[in-house]
């Protein structure tokens, strides 16, 4: 018997009613599933190093004393700002025209590379170093004329650059890649009489020297003597205010300064609180990104203030020197009074929880007791577990842990975090063995 099209649609709608039950199923299993494995969010726990620090603006004093020429010509500098130099020293070379003074130049130039062949000319068949190890001095010395770089010390820069052109020469000759030079000594030497020859006057040049001992630097800014170098001691809270800290005019004749004092001093406003942190910091050092990428070690040498309730003057000392430091003036600095290393832990990682706590009384007596003890979870598999940390420094969304072993945990209940264990950062309801999705 034929099925009416009642019959039909009675059928078409039983099935859709058994395909949207199977699909309910589904989902509630799927919805199950997925609250039995909580998804969480981890990193791996690493060492870093954080630093104490008070952020201020610093005047830089040094005792610094002008050097003035008062004749014509065209001053040429033998030295770089930030070079030590010596009493009489020549600092720059005075001649009649720009011509001269830049063949001047390369003559120095051709007899510093004529110098280096010559030496090497006369070290032939006593080298003691084999290929590898010229290799390494050369790496060593691009790293250190990479840092030289980067903390301004111009000077030591050209010096590293001199020593691998050494090193490279020499490893031609080690090599056998060359059997000497004496074709471009000659070459060099011919060079040099020729500009000996025609420029006669370039080995009777006037010089500017040193009117002292100390570091030279060709640039001034009218504050070298807006401090009184012998009486910051007396300084107090106001009276390195920018308004009244003018600049001096600088004397046409003045062609540069020499730093003539070993220590420089940094002198800034900070707060009581700030105050009693310096003078109780376990060390001090300062951090001057223009001057060097290295916190540069400095000694307190004064707080200056009216009472301990008050703000202070502090008056810091210190001796590095590079081109940068014997120019800047005012600067942005960071004081750096203690470091921390240890364990990165995000603060949205700690949590607290309740352990047991043995402690040991006057007696020698054990007393177990439970207490609230820091800690994050970690991901161990498909499943988390607590581990303690011991906080040693807290900063504004993180903590350092300590990575100290000899230093007890508050409980022997659980272990410690350790290097490279995934520290969850993210999840819900986080306990001691819940499972977790492994692609978290």
């Amino acid at each position: 018997m034929a099925k009416t099209k009642a019959q039909k649609m009675q059928m078409i709608k039983r099935g859709i009613m058994a395909l949207l039950t199977i699909l309910i199923i589904v989902y509630v299993l799927y919805v199950v599933g997925r609250a039995s494995f909580t998804q969480v969010k981890s990193v791996g726990a690493a060492e870093t190093t954080v630093y104490d620090t008070i952020d201020v603006n610093a005047y830089i004093v040094r005792s610094e004393q002008y050097v003035e020429y008062k004749g014509n010509g065209v001053i040429s500098y033998t030295t770089s700002d930030g070079d030590k130099v010596s009493n009489g020293e020549a600092i720059a070379n005075i001649f009649s025209d720009a011509d001269l003074s830049g063949k001047k130049q390369e003559l120095d130039e051709l007899e510093k590379k004529l110098a280096a062949l010559q030496q090497l000319e006369k070290s032939t068949g006593t080298f003691s170093q084999t290929p590898d190890e010229i290799d390494r001095s050369i790496s060593e010395l691009l790293c250190q004329f990479n840092i030289n770089l980067v903390n301004g010390d111009m000077s030591l820069s050209d010096k590293n650059i001199q020593d691998i052109l050494y090193y490279i020469n020499e490893r031609q000759l080690v090599t056998g890649k060359v059997t000497g030079y004496e074709e471009t000594i000659k070459e060099l030497e011919n060079k040099i009489n020729a500009i000996k020859k025609s420029y006669a006057s370039i080995q009777k040049i006037s010089q500017i020297k040193a009117p002292t001992s100390g570091y030279f630097s060709g640039r001034t800014d009218g504050y070298e003597k807006a401090f009184d170098f012998t009486a910051l001691n007396q300084l107090m809270p106001g009276d390195i205010d920018k308004s009244k800290i003018q600049p001096q005019d600088v004397s046409k004749n003045v062609i540069g300064k020499i730093v003539d004092k070993v220590y420089w001093y940094i002198i800034c406003d900070v707060s009581a609180q700030d105050a009693i942190r310096i003078k109780n910091a376990a060390y001090l050092k300062v951090n001057i990104p223009v001057v060097s990428n290295q916190n540069i070690k400095v000694e307190l040498e004064s707080i200056n203030q009216k009472d301990k309730a008050s703000a202070a003057v502090v008056v810091l000392k210190g001796t590095y020197m590079n081109a940068q430091m014997a120019n800047i003036r005012n600067e942005n600095i960071s004081i750096v009074m203690d470091d921390y290393t240890g364990i990165y832990v995000p603060k949205t990682a700690v949590h607290e929880k309740q352990l047991k706590c043995t402690t040991t009384d006057e007696n020698g007596e054990q007393q177990t007791t439970e207490k609230n003890v820091s800690g994050v979870y970690v991901r161990v598999g498909t499943e988390i577990s607590f581990k303690q940390i011991l906080p040693i420094y807290s900063g504004e969304d993180y903590v350092i842990s300590s990575t100290d072993e000899k230093q007890e945990l508050p409980s022997d209940e659980t272990g410690r975090l350790q290097l490279y264990d995934q520290i969850v950062t993210e999840g819900a309801n986080l306990y001691d063995g819940k499972i977790i999705q492994r692609t978290s």
